[in-house]
């Protein structure tokens, strides 16, 4: 059977976190993971332009057969809402001829804790716990391993 990969994203335009995800037979593994950091005085089309360019790199590489968003969740701040959804738009660019799954925050908490408000300290605990790995660092990456997990989760049912 080929190995699935997932890319997963969690989208932002100060921090987008990624990880490229595949499935084990008692887990998963991290191929890739990091964040995408832009600076809140750049032109936007540079900001957006840096992650697309980085993703690109990710994609090219690490040739994933799907691709996996984190919804942007419409709190209070409708300009950071908007920017976030301009960053979905490039993840979903970059997912042309792949799959693309959207997951709502809540969802990828509840897959991955059993729990839709777990907190952050929660799914990062859950997050190395499911990969073996204890050097995930950092709220953005490990929502984007959180995301790639749901979407190869799916893939299994």
């Amino acid at each position: 059977m080929e190995e699935q990969r997932v890319l997963g994203v969690d989208p932002g335009l100060t921090a987008t976190g990624y990880a490229v995800v595949t499935s084990r037979p008692h887990g998963f593994h991290v191929l890739t993971a990091g964040t995408v950091r832009t600076q809140a005085g750049m032109p936007l089309p540079d900001r957006l332009g840096t992650i697309h360019d980085v993703l690109a790199h990710v994609v090219n590489r690490f040739a994933p057969q799907g691709v996996a968003v984190e919804a942007v969740y419409l709190a209070r701040n409708a300009p950071s809402a908007m920017a976030t959804a301009e960053v979905v738009g490039v993840v979903k660019l970059l997912a042309r001829g792949r799959e693309l799954h959207t997951f709502p925050p809540r969802q990828v908490k509840k897959w991955i804790c059993g729990n839709g408000s777990a907190p952050k300290e929660q799914v990062m605990s859950m997050i190395q716990d499911l990969t073996g790995d204890a050097g995930i660092a950092g709220d953005h990456t490990a929502d984007a391993v959180a995301v790639a997990i749901c979407a190869l989760l799916q893939r299994g049912r």
